[in-house]
């Protein structure tokens, strides 16, 4: 598994496609980007450092920077494949067996930073959807033939499709309790300004409400009421900051109709009170845009 830090997104090079002949093998380099190498027909026999891979058709392997490769074996019949090479910021995170979504979110955005996430994708494999896989990866290929700036401006938007699709094709399917979650998910994005409770929710779903709490709990970590009191609060800071609605009629348009409540949720996650947190704000934007002038 390869961890990519993002953003910044992995930055597509350049790429094309290849054949080995039968008898050929892949000569010794090194290179100091990846090199992803996908095999549309026949087999790549490939060594990376002390690991060997047999690349067959619908296989990739991503080859690390700065680590010797070289083929270990000729290939026993025409070998035709793409090669991709690109650079990205790789994270040293530990091996995952069965990847979630919520492996790949790392931190949420705010007013002034940008979420984070870690692309993890499989070293060596094997696409599942072998047609629509070939067909992004043609599409990618298909762009350095382009002329005008435009089309050339969307390779690396091509790249990070592909990497994408890699990236959903190696998440492992949703268990039980994972689907469970995304309904409750889902239903308080839908729901949170509504003067819902979990029993309400529970009733809407047709689970029981410990049920949900048990699979939101192994999967997220957190109770639905936690998550719900998550949402609205994200609302509530964005309301805080871009209105200028009292703090009372904040809370209920997020759907907290006991502002009091409101205010020692809101001090208890932020640290400080819902007037305190819009003006730091204010100053925030106030003193940026001074800045920017």
């Amino acid at each position: 598994m390869i961890a990519f830090s993002v953003p910044p997104l992995p930055v597509f090079i350049t790429g094309g496609r290849g054949v080995f002949q039968k008898g050929k093998k892949h000569f010794h380099r090194v290179y100091t980007v990846y090199d992803m190498l996908y095999v549309q027909h026949g087999t790549l026999f490939m060594r990376e450092g002390e690991e060997e891979f047999a690349v067959g058709a619908g296989g990739y392997l991503i080859l690390k920077p700065g680590l010797e490769h070289h083929g270990f074996r000729p290939c026993e019949e025409d070998t035709h494949y793409f090669w991709l090479h690109f650079t990205g910021m790789e994270a040293d995170v530990p091996a995952k067996e069965h990847l979630q979504w919520t492996d790949i979110l790392v931190k949420t955005e705010t007013f002034t930073e940008p979420a984070q996430y870690l692309l993890r994708i499989p070293q060596y494999g094997r696409l599942q959807n072998r047609e629509s896989g070939e067909r992004l990866m043609e599409e990618l290929l298909g762009l350095n033939e382009a002329i005008s700036v435009e089309e050339k401006l969307q390779q690396p938007l091509q790249f990070y499709k592909l990497l994408l699709f890699l990236q959903k094709e190696a998440l492992a399917i949703p268990s039980a309790a994972e689907k469970v979650t995304e309904q409750v998910v889902t239903y308080i994005k839908k729901h949170y300004a509504d003067n819902i409770q979990i029993a309400d929710m529970a009733e809407e779903l047709h689970y029981h409400a410990d049920y949900l709490a048990r699979c939101m709990q192994k999967t997220m970590g957190i109770s639905p009421l936690q998550y719900m009191n998550e949402v609205r609060l994200a609302q509530a800071k964005k309301l805080l900051a871009g209105t200028s609605a009292k703090v009372k009629e904040i809370a209920k348009l997020v759907g907290v109709q006991d502002e009091a409540y409101f205010s020692r949720l809101f001090r208890k996650r932020e640290g400080m009170s819902a007037q305190e947190y819009r003006r730091a704000v204010q100053r925030d934007i106030r003193i940026g845009g001074r800045e920017d002038s």
